[in-house]
């Protein structure tokens, strides 16, 4: 199995975040955002499954999604 599988919200840096796309908008959860609404034991590839991250204007759950960091020059 890809290791990329296995890492969870509680794998996040404390100054990393998640942006995730919709159809019409890119939102970004904190770390303690998204363990409050998903469990900090959710895996990442899969957190756009839980209905309390889908999005309230078009109803539709975010399929993409990226980790960002708040460290200038840090992926």
């Amino acid at each position: 199995m890809d290791p990329s599988f296995t890492y969870t919200i509680a794998d996040l840096a404390r100054d990393e975040s998640v942006r995730l796309l919709c159809d019409c908008r890119v939102r970004t959860y904190t770390r303690d955002e998204l363990a409050a609404l998903v469990g900090r034991d959710a895996r990442l590839h899969l957190v756009g499954l839980h209905r309390a991250l889908w999005c309230a204007e078009c109803g539709e759950p975010p399929f993409t999604g990226w980790v960002a960091s708040a460290v200038p020059g840090r992926p």
